[in-house]
């Protein structure tokens, strides 16, 4: 999106993080951790694989990570189960408090929300996992991991006017069984591949 002002006036790209002020970057658990941003605003952002949550916790777990939610919505948010075997950030959940947390961390794992763009301005490790939004809407960058599924429909955040009073807004398969398949088809496995890449050094593809 940052592009969009330099490709008009015809000046070349670069991204621009903002500077953020850290009130305290002390670290809050000693063991290795991995943060995810699970909920969001519509569920049309959601990563909507039914086991793709929990079978990347899973995982994490058995790499000897911690995981712990950020995200402050309850369990069961619009339908919405936190995976088990996560846990909490302890303390007030503040934005101050979620920076602490994301900061401190291997990287993060989220969705087209919030959380994802504070992950990236704090210049920490983050995987990006979307459908409704093409990658051209969302930062890029080599510490950057973009999951994203280009063989079924995707992309209708940037063609059509999201209804932020339809939660399940889904504007060319609402109702049907293809109803955000831009996500569902994103499974857990093309997930780790693309951390497990990023983990042994390769970069390059993102």
């Amino acid at each position: 999106m940052q592009a969009t002002t330099t490709d008009i006036l015809g000046l070349p790209h670069t991204n621009l993080r903002p500077n953020l002020v850290i009130k305290d970057s002390s670290r809050p658990m000693e063991e290795d951790y991995v943060c995810i941003g699970y909920h969001s605003t519509a569920q049309t952002k959601y990563w909507n694989n039914p086991t793709g949550w929990q079978e990347l916790v899973n995982w994490l777990i058995s790499r000897g990570k911690k995981v712990v939610m950020i995200s402050h919505e309850i369990d069961g948010y619009m339908g919405n189960k936190n995976p088990e075997g996560v846990i909490y950030i302890e303390g007030e959940k503040t934005l101050d408090n979620a920076i602490r947390y994301i900061k401190n961390s291997d990287m993060f794992i989220g969705i087209g929300s919030g959380l994802s763009w504070l992950s990236w301005s704090l210049e920490v490790p983050t995987v990006l996992i979307s459908g409704f939004s093409t990658p051209k809407t969302e930062f890029l960058g080599p510490d950057v991991i973009r999951i994203f599924n280009s063989n079924v429909c995707n992309g209708c955040f940037n063609r059509e006017r999201l209804d932020a009073g339809d939660w399940n807004w889904c504007p060319d398969h609402k109702g049907t069984n293809r109803q955000f398949e831009c996500t569902k088809t994103i499974t857990s496995k093309d997930v780790i591949e693309k951390i497990e890449n990023y983990w042994a050094g390769n970069k390059s593809e993102y």
